[in-house]
């Protein structure tokens, strides 16, 4: 393969060129934003949890770039090094489903706070070079990682809700969360850098992200209330029974089980990217700033997530979803081809990167919609195993595996992706022509007649005092209901889906 010899300055101006677009679109999303009518109750709301989230990613993406350097400072072998990165997505496969659990019995502000403790402990492991204490270090950031990905969202959706806010304005705070998130990736490379360069030290970032997760932690002390799943009845009931609560619910829903899938292959796809890129990309380029370079696919995913609300007053993200997810299998079926160039290969991950911004605020739409309130961390993190027993697979047979034949897997996990979208638009349109037609006794759509209305509270098994709304849930599964038992379930749950 021929290396490009990279213009002076080529990197920094297409930031440059990409950050000036971002900065284009915010403004436009702002200016219609400024059109949606909110209240200052609203705006105090969503800027704190912005401020909070911005500061959990940030600690976040501070030590992204310096893990594997910091590993390899410390002399150990390759094997060793995806080793420890294995049993960072292994702690959050094992541990995910439980932690999961517990966040919606014991709440979700507590769970924030334990991200931040965690990764806090986390960060301090990268001053010891001890294979062990590092993997305790690895275990702990995989933990970390489920509550990130799970608990933030499930706090703002129930907290939105709980005080009585429109639906739209839940979307526009994904949007904002999502420039934020890219934001926060850019200055993390910038801040990076520099405390690297000024204290010479590859463990400094680390140092830095310590500083933003703690200031996350007091900032949801002061300012955050805390909530659980659902009602009070429903919080009472245990950690087992969430968890049963759960699977029952992915076994007699088929769109539970769909939308988990289309999170699993495609995050899976986007974090193989991750890793893949600059072996990819460093053959063809005679320099390559990786800084700079993760700083335009940072800028390509806040271009794509200011899209979001266009796109979303033209259709619904199940519909548009399906369309997302093919054209990114088109971007990584280039780099899966050994004849591809270094700059087909580069604007293909920009384009992919892109369409990542557009999935984020689209998948927080879909899951605030659709998941039931009262296991919703639950329900997240059980998406999640699937997630990541796809990346240990792939990472561990790294060594045996070309970079083509990676991305070709890659662009295979995207069509799943785009089929498994297809198959959730079809069963949500199904079922929004079943509810239609079908007249229940002047009940909502797609719930149990008004004749047949119940309290939550009514139709717990009571044991020791205590609810059991699994074993409940269990007794109505069982019963021979057809396709109705669905409904029946979420009924019981307190969950109706949106006719929106």
């Amino acid at each position: 393969m021929a290396e490009i010899i990279t213009p002076p300055g080529f990197f920094s101006a297409t930031l440059f060129i990409l950050v000036l677009a971002c900065i284009a679109l915010i403004a436009n999303e702002n200016r219609d934003a400024t059109k949606v009518k909110t209240s200052p109750e609203f705006r105090r709301f969503q800027k704190t949890y912005l401020v909070v989230y911005t500061c959990a990613v940030l600690g976040d993406w501070l030590q992204g770039p310096y893990v594997y350097a910091l590993y390899s400072m410390y002399n150990f072998s390759k094997l060793q090094i995806g080793q420890l990165f294995i049993a960072g997505f292994g702690s959050s496969m094992v541990f995910g489903i439980a932690i999961g659990s517990m966040t919606d019995r014991y709440g979700r502000k507590a769970s924030c706070l334990a991200y931040c403790l965690t990764y806090i402990l986390s960060c301090m492991t990268k001053h010891y070079s001890s294979f062990l204490l590092l993997m305790v270090g690895r275990i702990l950031g995989g933990i970390s990682y489920s509550i990130l990905f799970t608990s933030f969202d499930s706090w703002l959706i129930a907290e939105h809700n709980r005080r009585g806010f429109p639906s739209e304005w839940l979307n526009q705070t994904f949007q904002f969360a999502t420039v934020c998130n890219g934001l926060a990736a850019i200055a993390a490379g910038q801040i990076g850098s520099w405390v690297r360069d000024s204290f010479d030290s590859l463990v400094a970032p680390f140092d830095a992200a310590i500083a933003f997760l703690a200031m996350a932690a007091v900032i949801i002390s002061i300012s955050w209330g805390e909530n659980r799943g659902g009602s009070n009845s429903a919080q009472s009931v245990g950690t087992e029974s969430k968890l049963k609560m759960a699977l029952t619910l992915l076994g007699n829903d088929p769109r539970f089980i769909v939308l988990g899938l289309i999170q699993s292959f495609f995050e899976a796809a986007m974090y193989i990217v991750v890793f893949m890129w600059t072996p990819r990309l460093e053959p063809y380029f005679s320099y390559l700033p990786h800084g700079q370079v993760f700083g335009c696919f940072m800028a390509c995913t806040m271009m794509g997530s200011c899209c979001v609300g266009a796109l979303t007053k033209l259709a619904q993200p199940e519909s548009y979803l399906r369309w997302v997810f093919v054209l990114s299998a088109a971007c990584m079926a280039v780099p899966s081809f050994g004849a591809a160039g270094g700059y087909s290969i580069l604007m293909s991950l920009y384009s992919f990167e892109f369409l990542c911004g557009v999935f984020w605020p689209s998948k927080g739409i879909l899951k605030s919609q659709y998941v039931p309130e009262e296991v919703r961390a639950t329900m997240y993190n059980t998406f999640r195993v699937p997630l990541n027993l796809i990346i240990c697979l792939v990472l561990s047979n790294l060594d045996k595996t070309s970079d083509q034949t990676v991305f070709a897997i890659v662009c295979l996990l995207l069509v799943a992706a785009a089929f498994m979208q297809n198959i959730f638009y079809i069963l949500v349109t199904k079922e929004g022509k079943d509810e239609r037609g079908d007249n229940n006794a002047g009940g909502k759509p797609g719930t149990i007649g008004a004749d047949d209305d119940v309290e939550l509270d009514s139709l717990l098994v009571e044991e020791g005092g205590h609810g059991d709304m699994g074993k409940h849930v269990d007794l109505l599964a069982r019963e021979d209901k057809g396709p109705r038992v669905a409904p029946y379930i979420h009924r019981i749950l307190g969950w109706e889906k949106d006719s929106g």
